[in-house]
């Protein structure tokens, strides 16, 4: 809720919609005819490591490759490899502000991947664990590894509350 508050505070409209069966849309970036920035989320994989992801991957898609007038707007399949330039850099750009690269490799949790590794790195850098988690899985590519640090459920439940 705080980041959809931020976001709108500096002027950047994010609308949260149901996943569109059928598609691979994760989220998109895009200014609008009026110069309004805009991104749009879908929570297709409703886990709290995901939505900050794909959060910050639009957010770099505004700040890098919109903002600059390289698009005008750009949709996404977070699962899909990276075979560009622009989407590299969105996922770079997103991977590094969510846990920069230096406090990545001082994570004990890169090694042992247990709960007990991801809660302790997670307090050591003041991050939610989610997020150590999220980039575990997404490096080793087991989507089944410390599921229960992923925050299933999380940001479908957090948004909805704000709509009632």
């Amino acid at each position: 809720k705080l980041a959809v508050q931020y976001l709108g505070a500096i002027g950047i409209v994010l609308v949260i919609e149901p996943h569109l069966p059928g598609t691979l849309l994760d989220g998109a970036a895009m200014r609008t005819a009026d110069d309004i920035a805009a991104i749009g989320l879908t929570l297709r994989h409703d886990r709290l490591d995901n939505f900050w992801f794909t959060l910050l991957h639009e957010v770099a898609h505004l700040m890098l490759h919109i903002g600059a007038g390289q698009f005008s707007a750009i949709f996404d399949d977070t699962d899909a490899p990276a075979h560009s330039d622009v989407e590299r850099e969105a996922d770079y750009f997103a991977q590094e502000a969510l846990l920069p690269t230096a406090k990545w490799h001082a994570c004990l949790s890169r090694f042992s991947r247990t709960e007990k590794a991801v809660l302790a790195d997670a307090k050591k850098f003041h991050i939610s664990p989610a997020i150590i988690a999220g980039r575990i899985r997404r490096e080793a590519g087991d989507y089944t590894l410390l599921r229960r640090l992923v925050g299933a459920g999380e940001p479908r439940k957090q948004l909805t509350r704000e709509r009632t």
